[in-house]
């Protein structure tokens, strides 16, 4: 379509509209001049803007008829509709960019559904629009024209590819990198403090090789702490699971002391220990024997882990041996060790002591 002007560029066009007539001896000749020039420059102006350049618009029509659609119009009666509102057919057989419509009917009502992609194989959606009506399908075809026309109108013009692809973007400086990064943990973390600090432990205990049998009991401690080292007086208390003892009914008991220094990585440690103390045995039948007490004395070695649950508090679990340099010793009669009878029972050459707990730092 062609309006008043011709089909020149637009700014050619523009600037041939805008010549007005020219002389004129009275007012009137020159208002009516005036208001033709006006009309005129409105006029190309409009033109211009119904005129786009449909070379850049080039696309392929596509029309799917779903269920209950069959007895609409095909892609022709759509693509004249089109033209007619452009001035010119913007579709093409063998164009890259593809325009589907799908119309189908969804109970009472028409849908048509519209996707242009820039290829036939094109994952991406470059425009997408749809809507519906209970008119029929003359109504829905001109809707459907009126929103391809104003999208053809209104979409900017596609930009030529790039005819070397553009470098890769240079990285950030290192600083940036350091600065935007997350610190490393040990920078996050707060160093611990080099003065002394007090702590208080208390802990369950299985000792093996201690008394006859396997003992179980409580372990209570407190020390003084700096960041890599440790010292603490530990007390525990055991008592022997074994009842009977060489056919004879008793409890046996055992209460040491202990002292302990350590050292400490970040969650390992490693302990040596001295522990001093005295095995009761209470016999259930007096006339086989009477109380005896018997002293335990032992070195060894403890290696453990801890673990941090918060500022003050931490658990920890452990695995000891120790070499008993004086061991204990049970006879059947008399109270002590030069009295007459034979031996019933001696601690081991190793005891092995099993705990866990939870300490408390001041």
């Amino acid at each position: 379509m062609s309006g008043p002007c011709g089909r020149p560029r637009f700014g050619a066009r523009l600037a041939r509209c805008a010549i007005g007539p020219r002389g004129g001896a009275g007012w009137l000749a020159r208002a009516a001049g005036a208001a033709a020039t006006a009309a005129m420059v409105l006029l190309c102006v409009a033109e211009g803007h119904a005129a786009p350049d449909l070379d850049q618009a080039a696309m392929r029509l596509e029309v799917v008829r779903g269920p209950g659609a069959e007895g609409c119009a095909d892609g022709a009666l759509l693509r004249a509709e089109v033209a007619r509102g452009l001035g010119g057919d913007p579709f093409e057989d063998d164009a890259p960019r593809v325009l589907t419509v799908s119309i189908a009917r969804e109970g009472p009502e028409l849908t048509a559904s519209m996707a242009l992609r820039e290829s036939e194989g094109a994952g991406e959606t470059a425009w997408a629009e749809g809507f519906s009506t209970r008119r029929g399908c003359a109504e829905l075809l001109s809707g459907v024209a009126l929103a391809i026309v104003a999208q053809i109108l209104t979409a900017p013009e596609r930009a030529s590819p790039p005819s070397e692809p553009s470098p890769p973007p240079a990285p950030p400086l290192p600083q940036v990198r350091r600065t935007a990064s997350k610190p490393p943990l040990h920078e996050a973390m707060p160093a611990p403090t080099g003065r002394w600090r007090l702590e208080a432990g208390l802990g369950a205990t299985l000792g093996l090789g201690i008394t006859p049998g396997a003992a179980a009991g409580m372990t209570l401690s407190i020390g003084v702490r700096r960041p890599d080292w440790s010292v603490a007086v530990e007390g525990r208390g055991l008592v022997s699971l074994a009842q009977e003892v060489k056919d004879m009914s008793i409890s046996t008991r055992a209460f040491t002391a202990a002292g302990v220094g350590c050292l400490h990585g970040h969650h390992l440690f490693g302990c040596g220990v001295a522990t001093l103390g005295f095995i009761r045995f209470v016999p259930r039948h007096p006339w086989d024997m009477t109380v005896r007490d018997d002293h335990l004395f032992s070195v060894g070695a403890r290696l453990g882990s801890a673990w941090a649950l918060s500022d003050r508090w931490s658990a920890h679990g452990y695995a000891e041996a120790s070499a008993i340099v004086d061991d204990a010793v049970l006879r059947r009669g008399g109270q002590r060790r030069e009295t007459a009878g034979f031996t019933t029972w001696s601690s081991p050459p190793v005891g092995v002591a099993l705990g866990l707990g939870v300490t408390a730092t001041y």
